[in-house]
C-alpha cells in the first residue's frame, strides 16, 4: 500500500469505507451540511485588522515574468508527518477524522440523489465530474478508465494546499499520478488549490505554484482557488480579514492564473459566496464553482459548476469522492475590444480585450467585403491577437468571442462589439535612435511603401515650433545622421513621408510619433579611489554638466572587456562603492557619463582606465607549535598580501606592540622564544601597498600561546 504520510498511518485507512466528516466546526468548510439552511459563522471572521489594504490586486499584468514561488519552501504531502497534516491539511479531518460514517449504498446514480437543476440553469445541459486529491489515491491508485466508463467526463484535481497552521505550501504528492491518469483516460482536467492566503502576495504565490504544477499538461478547465473555513484557529479563519480583502485574495489568484492564459476560477460554499467574499463581483470575471451539499440550491448568484455531494461512490475509486455538475453555460461576452498599430511593423496591428469569465480560448473574426461573410482569423488563449496581412492593409471590421471546450464541443459566448480598424499606410512607424555622439544623433525608421521621400523635422525649444532639418528623396533609405547638435542634450524628432500627385505636386503624408533622442555627454575623467577594503573599492570622479548619471565599468578578465558594474543616477553623485570584489586583487575600472532619452541611456566617452587593488583578507587558521622553548607561529596565506605584521600584547603596558613584519604573500611563519609556564597573546594581519600607501587587512582572531 502506498504511504500517504511519512509516519503514523491510521489503521482504518486500508479499509474501503466511505468517509464523511462529522467533526465539529467542519460544517464551516466547503463540505456544507446539506440540511442546514442558515449556517452560522463564528465571530473570528471579523472585519477588523485589515492586512491587505495596501496591496494592489490588479497589478498582475506588470509582473508576469516574476515567479512568486522562487525561494519558497515547498513541502511534499507524502513527506510530512500525520501530525503535521492533522494541523495543516484542511482535507485531513474529512478523510481521516475520528468521526466517520459508513458508505451510502442507495441504488442511485453514484450512490447519491441526483440534484434538481437550479431555476436559472433550466434548459442548460450538464455533465458529471468529480474532484480528487491524494486521499482518493493513496491506498489504491484511481482506475481512471473505470471512472470514465462510469459516466464521469471531467475531474478537478488538487495540486496542493497552504497549511492552516504553518502557512507553508504543501504539494499534493499524488497530483502527477492523478492528472496523468485522468488525461490518459480521456477526461477533461482542471485544478484546484486549497488556500490559506491572508495577503494578495500569498495568493500570487499559490497561483504561480499551480502554474508551475500544470506546465506540460493539457488543462482545458479552470484553475480554481478553493477558499473556505478550515479551523477556527487557522491562519485564514483567525486573520480578521474583511469581505473585501478576502475577495481581493481570490482576484489576485485568478487574475494571476489568467495572465498565464489559463481560465481562472473561484471555489467556495454558498455561505462564503454570499457573506464572506463578493460572489457576484467575482462571477463577472471568473468561473464560479459552488459547493452546496443538497439536492437543490437556492444560491442566487452566477455559477457554472456545482459540487452537490461528497458521498459519491464511483467505480474505479476506493472510498468516497466529491461529485459535481458542470453546466454548459456560455462564457461571458468579450468587452473592451480595441486596436493599436504596431510600432515596428507597418502592416501589423494588435487587437486586445478584457478577459471574459469562463473563457478557455477566444476566436477572432473579420468581415470579408468580397464574400459578405465573417471569416475566422484564428484562436488564442491570450487576450491579444496580432493581425497581419492581408487583413491589416485596409480598414476592416473585427470582433471576438470567447468559448469553453467541453470534450470536443466548443460553447461560444456572445461576440464583442465590432471595432473598425486599418493600418495607416501614410504614417511613418518605428522611429528610433541608433547612435549618439557629442554633436550628433543617428535615427532610423520603417520604410513606408507609399512614400517617395521623407522629411526629418526637429523641435526648436526656443521658438517652440517644428522645423525641417533633413530631406531624403527616394524610398530606399530610412535612416539619417543629424549633426551640429550640442552635447548631452535631449532633442525631439519626427519623420514625415511624402509623395507626389499626378501633377508632380509634393503631398506630405502623416507624421510619425515624436521621438526623444539625446546626444552623448563629454568624456568622463578624474577617476580615483577614496577607500578600499577586502571586497570593496570606493571610487570618485569629476562631475560633468547636463548628464543624467554615471556608470562604472570593471574589466572582465575572462571576456576581455569592460562591463558595467554600477549605475548611479544624478549628475552630482560622483562617487560609488563597487562591491563583491575578490580580496587582495587588482581591478581595472573606467567611468562614463550617460544622458537619458526616455528610458534609454546614451553613454559618453569612457575615462582612462584606473587600477586599484582590494586589501588582503583577514588572517585565519592561526596555529602554534613548540620545540623546546622555540615556538613556531603559523597561519594561512592571504591572497594578494604583500606581507604580514605580527603583534604581541604587553600585559604591563596593556598595549599591543608590533614585533615582526614579514614581506611576501607566503611568509606565513614567525618564530620566537617562550619560557615554560609562560603565555602570550598574539594577533596577525596582512598588508599590501596600494598606490604607494600601506593598507592593512583585518587582524586574525587573538591567539593565546601557552607553554
Amino acid at each position: 500500500m502506498n504511504k500517504i504520510f511519512r509516519t503514523g498511518l491510521l489503521g482504518f485507512l486500508a479499509s474501503t469505507i466511505l468517509v464523511q466528516s462529522a467533526v465539529i466546526g467542519y460544517s464551516l468548510d466547503k463540505r456544507e451540511i446539506s440540511n442546514t439552511p442558515n449556517d452560522i459563522i463564528s465571530s473570528y471572521n471579523s472585519d477588523n485588522n485589515d492586512i491587505t489594504t495596501n496591496e494592489n490586486t490588479e497589478d498582475y499584468i506588470n509582473d508576469d515574468t516574476k515567479d512568486y514561488t522562487e525561494g519558497l519552501k515547498i513541502l511534499q504531502s507524502d513527506e510530512v508527518s500525520e501530525d503535521y497534516a492533522r494541523e495543516n491539511d484542511p482535507l485531513y479531518n474529512k478523510y481521516m477524522g475520528a468521526s466517520v460514517i459508513s458508505a451510502n449504498t442507495r441504488a442511485k446514480k453514484y450512490g447519491v440523489t441526483e440534484p434538481t437543476t437550479p431555476p436559472a440553469l433550466v434548459g442548460v445541459n450538464s455533465i458529471d465530474g468529480i474532484d480528487v486529491s491524494m486521499y482518493q489515491a493513496y491506498s489504491t491508485p484511481i482506475d481512471w478508465n473505470k471512472v470514465k466508463a462510469a459516466g464521469i467526463s471531467y475531474t478537478i484535481i488538487r495540486c496542493g494546499y497552504r497549511g492552516w497552521g504553518t502557512g507553508e505550501i504543501v504539494a499534493d504528492s499524488y497530483f502527477k499520478q492523478n492528472i496523468e491518469g485522468a488525461l490518459a483516460a480521456g477526461l477533461q482536467v482542471g485544478v484546484y488549490f486549497y488556500t490559506q492566503a491572508i495577503t494578495t502576495t500569498e495568493a500570487k504565490e499559490e497561483a504561480d505554484f499551480c502554474k508551475n504544477a500544470v506546465k506540460g499538461y493539457d488543462i482545458t478547465l479552470p484553475i480554481y482557488i478553493d477558499i473556505e473555513s478550515a479551523d477556527p484557529k487557522g491562519r485564514l479563519d483567525s486573520s480578521g480579514l474583511s469581505k473585501a480583502e478576502k475577495t481581493n485574495i481570490c482576484k489576485a489568484f485568478a487574475n494571476r492564473v489568467q495572465s498565464a492564459n489559463y481560465t481562472g476560477g473561484v471555489y467556495a460554499n454558498k455561505t462564503w459566496l454570499e457573506n464572506y467574499i463578493d460572489g457576484v463581483a467575482l462571477a463577472k470575471k471568473f468561473a464560479i464553482w459552488l459547493a452546496h451539499y443538497n439536492t437543490s440550491t437556492d444560491y442566487a448568484g452566477e455559477f457554472s459548476m456545482w459540487q452537490y455531494s461528497s458521498r459519491a461512490t464511483i467505480n474505479g475509486i476506493k472510498g468516497s469522492v466529491d461529485v459535481n455538475k458542470n453546466y454548459l453555460t456560455k462564457p461571458h461576452q468579450v468587452t473592451n475590444l480595441t486596436a493599436a498599430e504596431s510600432t515596428t511593423t507597418p502592416s501589423e496591428f494588435t487587437l486586445s480585450w478584457t478577459r471574459a469569465a469562463g473563457a478557455y480560448k477566444y476566436q477572432i473574426k473579420t468581415y470579408d467585403e468580397g464574400t459578405g461573410t465573417w471569416i475566422s482569423l484564428g484562436t488564442t488563449k491570450s487576450n491579444k491577437f496580432t493581425v497581419t496581412e492581408p487583413y491589416s492593409t485596409a480598414e476592416r471590421q473585427y470582433k471576438v468571442r470567447a468559448f469553453k471546450l467541453i470534450g470536443t464541443e466548443k460553447i461560444y459566448g456572445a461576440y464583442s462589439s465590432v471595432v473598425t480598424f486599418g493600418v495607416n499606410l501614410k504614417k511613418v512607424t518605428g522611429l528610433t535612435q541608433t547612435a549618439a555622439a557629442t554633436k550628433s544623433v543617428s535615427l532610423k525608421w520603417n520604410i513606408l511603401s507609399t512614400a517617395t521621400g521623407y522629411y526629418v523635422n526637429m523641435y526648436n525649444e526656443n521658438k517652440q515650433e517644428w522645423s525641417q532639418v533633413k530631406a531624403i528623396s527616394g524610398n530606399g533609405n530610412a535612416s539619417v545622421k543629424i549633426t551640429g547638435l550640442d552635447y548631452s542634450t535631449v532633442y525631439k524628432f519626427r519623420v514625415q513621408g511624402y509623395t507626389t500627385d499626378e501633377n508632380g505636386t509634393i503631398v506630405p503624408l502623416t507624421n510619425s510619433s515624436t521621438l526623444k533622442a539625446a546626444t552623448s555627454p563629454k568624456k568622463a575623467g578624474g577617476l580615483k579611489y577614496t577607500k578600499t577594503t577586502p571586497k570593496t573599492v570606493t571610487l570618485k570622479w569629476k562631475i560633468l554638466d547636463r548628464v543624467s548619471g554615471y556608470q562604472i565599468l570593471r574589466y572582465d578578465e575572462n571576456n576581455e572587456q569592460y562591463v558595467v558594474c554600477k549605475t548611479i543616477s544624478g549628475k552630482n553623485h560622483n562617487s560609488a562603492t563597487v562591491n563583491k570584489l575578490k580580496q587582495g586583487t587588482k581591478n581595472k575600472f573606467k567611468v562614463q557619463a550617460y544622458k537619458l532619452a526616455g528610458e534609454i541611456k546614451w553613454a559618453g566617452e569612457r575615462s582612462k582606465a584606473y587600477s586599484i587593488s582590494t586589501v588582503p583578507a583577514k588572517v585565519t587558521s592561526l596555529k602554534y607549535s613548540f620545540s623546546g622553548n622555540k615556538c613556531t607561529l603559523k597561519w594561512k596565506a592571504c591572497e594578494g598580501a604583500g606581507g604580514y605584521e605580527v603583534q604581541k600584547y604587553n600585559s604591563a603596558t596593556k598595549k599591543w606592540t608590533t614585533v615582526k613584519k614579514k614581506k611576501g604573500q607566503n611568509s606565513i611563519k614567525y618564530k620566537f622564544t617562550l619560557a615554560k609556564n609562560n603565555s602570550v597573546k598574539i594577533k596577525v594581519r596582512a598588508y599590501k601597498y596600494i598606490k604607494g600607501k600601506k593598507y592593512y587587512g583585518f587582524y586574525s582572531t587573538k591567539k593565546t600561546v601557552k607553554h
